[in-house]
């Protein structure tokens, strides 16, 4: 059975499509059948994280949502670390389909979930990850509403956790979608005690996993992903706990 799973974040720096990127190579790396889908095609992210495996006139999904081809003609082969030929990437989109034009053409958003479903069905997918826009739009709404899980990243400030009512009041008109919180870039020292109590009360639900800072994420100018480089990272063991909480739900992913 497949399992599609949305990672979102109410702000933008949150480290959202980075965490995105490493479940998707993490779930890949243990034999899963995984595709990672960018929906955010006003500031995508993944084609630069993933930039040799998208060609410079490459198909997105932005040309499959305006007609000009096929979802599956969006799909490129992710990443060689993954260890297997089961890891795919649809990018946001191409140089051929700019977010202006979508826009202002605008798009039938039903496509969005057909497009899904023809992915599980075509690549024979055990998991459909989809990295959403920061904040909410259409494709973000129908990202969430078509999952079976959520990932809200979020990082421990004010700011990010005034946004927590409004983000548990869409998923939860949404139904349906467990909801998984992770609280990202947590630096040295934090009261993890304390810090769970304010984003547990904040979201009204259990804290997943806290994510650490990691100066050595910088180093890597995003040229590699986090979990290839130091796949013993604590970071990456918060990773992979997410992973875990999103594997023991309703809807498991196959194992």
């Amino acid at each position: 059975m497949s399992q599609i799973i949305a990672v979102h974040s109410y702000r933008g720096g949150t480290g959202k499509s980075s965490t995105a990127a490493n479940l998707a190579l993490i779930l890949a790396s243990t034999g899963h059948r995984v595709a990672l889908v960018d929906t955010d095609i006003q500031t995508p992210a993944l084609d630069v994280m993933f930039g040799a495996a998208v060609p410079p006139a490459g198909r997105s999904l932005a040309d499959y949502l305006i007609g000009r081809c096929e979802i599956e003609d969006a799909v490129y082969p992710a990443e060689a670390d993954a260890g297997h030929d089961g890891f795919f990437l649809v990018p946001a989109r191409s140089r051929a389909a700019g977010s202006n034009e979508i826009m202002g053409r605008g798009y039938d958003v039903g496509l969005l979930r057909e497009g899904f479903d023809r992915l599980i069905d075509s690549l024979a997918l055990d998991v459909l990850l989809l990295d959403t826009h920061a904040g909410f739009n259409n494709e973000t709404v129908t990202a969430m509403a078509c999952s079976d899980s959520l990932v809200i990243v979020t990082r421990a400030d004010r700011l990010d956790l005034a946004g927590a009512r409004e983000t548990m009041a869409l998923a939860q008109r949404l139904g349906g979608a467990r909801i998984s919180v992770a609280v990202n870039m947590v630096p040295d020292g934090e009261v993890h005690t304390r810090l769970r109590d304010e984003v547990e009360s904040a979201y009204d639900t259990r804290l997943t996993a806290v994510l650490p800072y990691a100066p050595e994420m910088v180093s890597l100018a995003g040229e590699r992903l986090f979990s290839t480089a130091y796949p013993h990272h604590p970071l990456v063991a918060g990773y992979r706990k997410i992973i875990s909480e999103v594997s023991n739900g309703t809807t498991g992913i196959r194992r």
